[in-house]
C-alpha cells in the first residue's frame, strides 16, 4: 500500500533523510522510532506530500505520490503533534467545514458528522469552541476530523502524547481496529513505553503485522516486523527470554554515535 524507494532529503545541503526504502501493505503498522531531530516528523510531512524529497520515490495505493498530488491526497490522513488553528470555530463548525473541504456530499455531512463525534466520543464538545479544548480533547477532534474522509493511509506524530492513561489504551484499541479494517498506519513516537503499548508488546494479542524502524542519523537502524526484531535479539543474546528492558537495550546499542 505504501512503498518507499530511495528517498532521501537535504535542507540547505544538509542530508537529513538518506536513501530510505521500505513498504508498509494494507493493514499493517509502521512505528517511527527516535530521538528528537532524528527525520520523523519530517519523514511524515514527505509521506504527506507536504514536503518535496529532494530524491526518491513514494508510491501510495499504487499511484505516484508527487506526479499525481490531487489523486493521491484523499488516500492521506495525517494527524500532526500540534494542533492550530481556528480556536473560535467550535467543534461542529469544524467538522462541517472539513466535510466540505473533502467534497461529502450535502445531504451525508450531518450524518457523517454525527458519525465520527460519536465514534471518538465528543458529543458533549459539539458546541464548544476550540480554543476552550483540551490537548486531549483536540486530539479526539482531529481523529473525528480524519474519519470524515475515511484515508487509506494514516501518518500519526506522537498520537499517545497528550492523552491520559484512559485516552492511551482507547487510542491504541483505536489504532488496531483500523488495521483490522485494513488502513496503513506510520505512527512516529520517541517514547519507548509507547512501542510497548502500540505494538502490544508483552501481550497475548501482540499482532503480526506492526513493523518498527528506529531512525538514527537519516537512516534505519533497525527495520523489521517486531517479533523478528525479538527473534534476532535473543539469538544475538543467546537467550531463550527477552529482558524485560530489551528494547531499551536494542535502542542504545543501534544508536550509539
Amino acid at each position: 500500500m505504501l512503498d518507499v524507494y530511495n528517498l532521501s532529503k537535504s535542507i540547505d545541503k544538509k542530508p537529513f533523510l538518506s536513501e530510505l526504502t521500505f513498504q508498509v501493505a494494507a493493514g499493517e503498522s509502521l512505528i517511527l522510532l527516535g530521538r528528537n531531530g532524528a527525520g520523523k516528523t519530517l519523514l511524515l510531512n514527505i509521506l504527506a506530500t507536504l514536503v518535496e524529497p529532494t530524491s526518491g520515490s513514494i508510491f501510495i495505493s499504487g499511484i505516484d505520490a508527487f506526479s499525481n498530488l490531487k489523486r493521491v491526497r484523499p488516500h492521506i490522513g495525517y494527524i500532526p503533534v500540534d494542533f492550530e488553528g481556528y480556536p473560535e470555530l467550535s467543534v461542529v463548525d469544524y467538522l462541517q467545514f472539513f466535510a466540505a473541504a473533502y467534497k461529502l456530499e450535502k445531504q451525508e455531512r450531518t450524518a457523517a458528522i454525527d458519525a465520527v463525534i460519536e465514534l471518538m466520543d465528543i458529543p458533549h464538545l459539539r458546541d464548544m469552541k476550540i480554543g476552550a479544548l483540551s490537548t486531549g480533547e483536540r486530539q479526539r477532534l482531529l481523529f473525528a476530523k480524519t474519519f470524515l474522509h475515511e484515508p487509506q493511509l494514516w501518518l500519526l506524530d506522537e498520537p499517545l502524547a497528550p492523552l491520559d492513561p484512559r485516552g492511551q489504551i482507547e487510542m491504541v484499541e483505536l489504532f488496531n481496529e483500523l488495521q483490522m479494517m485494513g488502513k496503513t498506519l506510520v505512527i512516529a513516537t520517541n517514547r519507548l513505553e509507547d512501542v510497548s503499548k502500540l505494538c502490544g508488546i508483552g501481550t497475548e494479542t501482540e499482532p503480526n503485522t506492526n513493523l518498527l524502524g528506529i531512525l538514527n542519523d537519516g537512516k534505519f537502524a533497525v527495520f523489521n516486523t517486531i517479533r523478528q526484531i525479538q527473534y534476532e535479539f535473543k539469538v544475538k543474546n543467546k537467550s531463550e527470554n527477552l529482558k524485560p528492558n530489551w528494547l531499551a537495550e536494542l535502542y542504545l546499542e543501534v544508536t550509539k554515535s
